[in-house]
Order: C-alpha cells, then structure tokens, then sequence
C-alpha cells in the first residue's frame, strides 16, 4: 500500500494535480483545475418560480430516511433537468435543505465555516452566519461535515470545532450558542459529522468521548437537558428516532458499538458491539424496516445485518440477527427503502435486496459511492463526480432510465434536495437549481 500512498502525495506535493479520496481505497487524481468551470445561466431568463409547499427540512430529507414528499407537479424523469442558476460555492460536505424559498447548506469561507442561506428564485445570498473555524484532514477534505436542522422557524447547526448554534432561519439572527465538547476532546479522525437531530423540545448530537457520547440541548436556551451514560470514541453516523416494539428510540453509536437511548432522558436501554474492519466508526445510518426490525450496513468489508427486536425479561431488549448480507456494504452512502426492498451500495454498485430474508435481487451500475433519493417509484443518484442517474425502484430488474453530468467533477458527497420539481444539489465547488417539471 505504501507506494499508492507515496505516488499521489508526491504529486500533489509537486503541485499539478489535484489529490481526492472519493470513498475507494485509491485516491481520484485530477489535474488541477479541471472540472472547474461553472456553467452560464439559463438563457432568455427565469421562468416564474412555481409554489413551494413541501420542504426538505433536515439531513436526508422531511424525514430522515432518504424519502423525497410529494412533488405535486409531474416530473420528466427520462429527461435532463432544466438549470434554474448555478453558483459557486465553499468547500465541505454538508447537504441541503430548504425553507420556503430558501436553499440552505454549511461551507467553507477561508478561515470560517458558514450557515449560508440562498434564494430558491435566483441562488443569491440571503444571510450568512460564520463561525472562525476551520477542519480539514488529507483523506477528506476540507470544510463542514454536518447539515444544518430546520424547526419551528429555526436551524440548529453544528460546526466543526463543536460549535452547536441556534438561528432565526428568516434571517440567520442568532439565538444561541453552545460548545458540545470540551477543549481536550479528542475529535473524529475525519471530523465531526453529525448532523442535529431535533426531537420535540430537545436538539440531539453525538459528538462521542468517555462523558456523554450522546447529549441533548434544550431548543428554546441551548441549555444541557442531559448527558448520556453511554460512552465512547465518537463516528460518523448522525442519531435518528426509530420507532420499534411501539416506542421511539434513539440510536445512537460509538465506536464498536450500537446502542439504543431514551430520548426523553439519555439513558441506555440495549447497546451492543458493531465492529467495522480498520476502524470501527460507523457512518451510514439505520433504516427502519418493520415495527420490530431494522438495518445496519457499513463498508471496509463488513456487509449488511438485520436486526429484530424483541421484548426481554432479564433485559428491557434482545436483539436477534436474522439475516447477513454482503451484497449491501454501504461504507457511507445510506440506502432507502421500497415496498419490502432494499435499495443501495455495495461499496460503489448499486444493487436491490429483498429486506425479508436479504436475497440479491440484482446489480447495477456503478455511480461511485453516490447518494440515494427515493421519489416515487424513481431512485435518484447523485455520484461523487456530479453525475445524475435515476433508476427504477423495481426489484424485478435493474433499469436505469438517465443519466448525465449535472455538476463539476469536483468531488460530491453532498445530498440533494427535491421539492415542488426543483432538484438542488451542490458539491464543494458549487451549488445548482434545476427545474424538472415536465413542460406543458
């Protein structure tokens, strides 16, 4: 392995190209500057921005699941988007949301990373809130790794440097601030990558470390609401609520470890090893298959596992593994879920497994370690190289039905958002609206 490390530091160090991991164990090598140009704008002006009544509120959509809402006005699936604008934007890898006719995300200005919000209309700058911080790490690059959370008016977003800040989304006004971990802490290798969670008067992140793993602020005062028992080195992977045996829990990880907390308090109701090959941090999230199961999956060799809950007697839980797959290792793009199937990565090909008993229904293309929307019936992906491809959620066969360039080369690890025919999406270079309502 040494001399596929020592090649591409060498040239980067020279100075003509750029050096990218992109989600395999080799680097992406480009020259520098390729990839760059940002395109012109939309010829004979915009057409009148169409009513936008559905939003794409927090990281993985309206509810964290990789679930589109309904668009309301018919798409052109076979056909490319229409670009609306396209601008340029900072480094990181923070996803999209929407407010209204607000397109948010974090990136990188220089020596500070920004909440930036943007017109829907146009993609001009509305409001910017900047923290003077900066991360950066040779296999990931620089720049914010979380998605800002939209709640009753306000974001919730989380810096690198543990910053979790409080803003009117009108007006990027800030409310509050806290600091979710101490000085010493000791962060992620590749930083700190959660993005907030918000569950009734509580905002929740995971930021790890050998006090509160897991901690929840009042949303209102930014106040501590509790600390979590559970412990350990803090991962990737953002917390969700799952509802399982008729409760909500909050799952939550560390690394090595899976555990499920009480929302309401913190404290640990089942936790249990999830060891991944090289290093333990889990990144791709949960998803909820049934009332009683769900599914994890990771890369590094490690597979797919679903898991079933059930009531214990001498512990509040058991979990008992059904099936083990390793036709879905999901290293860090999140699968979705379809009528009983399962839609997803192998590493950087896209396949379909049936979620009852984890059978390969097929294989796909390869879209390099993309990101997964389910709308409709359609799955659409974006890769790590700016390229769209929408397929059919049909187990029965693979059929992709587009394909294109939609952004730079530039590397693209950031979701998309969909709403009312309007796809979003951006990488670390810039940011796009396109219009893909079918044309009357």
């Amino acid at each position: 392995m040494k001399p596929l490390i020592l090649l591409p530091s060498f040239l980067a160090l020279a100075g003509c190209v750029n050096v990218e991991w992109r989600g395999s164990m080799l680097p992406h090598l480009g020259i520098k500057g390729e990839g760059s140009e940002i395109a012109s704008q939309p010829v004979g002006g915009r057409p009148q921005l169409r009513n936008v009544s559905s939003g794409w509120h927090q990281f993985r959509g309206p509810n964290r699941d990789g679930v589109a809402p309904a668009q309301v006005t018919e798409i052109n699936w076979s056909n490319a988007p229409l670009l609306r604008w396209r601008v340029s934007a900072g480094e990181g890898h923070s996803s999209i949301i929407t407010f209204g006719q607000s397109v948010i995300t974090m990136e990188q200005d220089g020596p500070e990373e920004l909440v930036i919000a943007r017109s829907l209309k146009d993609g001009k700058t509305l409001w910017r809130h900047a923290v003077k911080t900066r991360w950066g790490d040779f296999m990931s690059g620089v720049g914010p790794r979380s998605t800002p959370t939209l709640y009753a008016g306000k974001l919730y977003a989380l810096f690198t440097d543990g910053s979790l800040v409080c803003l009117q989304a009108d007006s990027g006004k800030p409310l509050w601030k806290a600091k979710i971990v101490n000085d010493e802490a000791e962060f992620p290798e590749w930083g700190l990558s959660c993005s907030p969670l918000v569950w009734n008067d509580l905002v929740i992140v995971t930021p790890g470390g050998e006090k509160g793993a897991t901690r929840a602020y009042q949303t209102d005062s930014g106040k501590l609401a509790w600390s979590s028992d559970l412990h350990g080195e803090g991962v990737y992977m953002s917390p969700c609520i799952l509802n399982l045996l008729g409760k909500e829990h909050l799952i939550t990880a560390v690394s090595g470890k899976i555990a499920f907390l009480d929302p309401r308090s913190g404290t640990t109701s089942w936790a249990g090893p999830w060891k991944i090959f090289l290093n333990n941090a889990q990144i791709a999230q949960p998803l909820a298959l049934s009332k009683d199961s769900f599914l994890l999956s990771a890369g590094y060799g490690k597979g797919s596992e679903r898991w079933t809950v059930k009531a214990g007697q001498a512990k509040p839980y058991l979990i008992e593994t059904d099936w083990k797959s390793k036709n879905l290792k999901s290293k860090f793009s999140n699968p979705v879920l379809k009528d009983g199937f399962i839609y997803g990565f192998n590493e950087n090909s896209f396949t379909c497994l049936n979620a009852s008993d984890g059978e390969l229904k097929w294989r796909g293309s390869k879209y390099g370690y993309g990101r997964v929307v389910l709308a409709e019936d359609k799955l659409l992906i974006l890769g790590n190289t700016g390229v769209l491809s929408v397929v059919e959620a049909n187990p029965g066969k693979f059929v992709e039905i587009y394909s294109g360039q939609l952004l730079s080369n530039a590397r693209c690890w950031n979701g998309p958002a969909l709403v009312n025919g309007y796809l979003i999406a951006r990488n670390g270079q810039e940011m796009a609206c396109f219009d893909w309502a079918k044309l009357k």
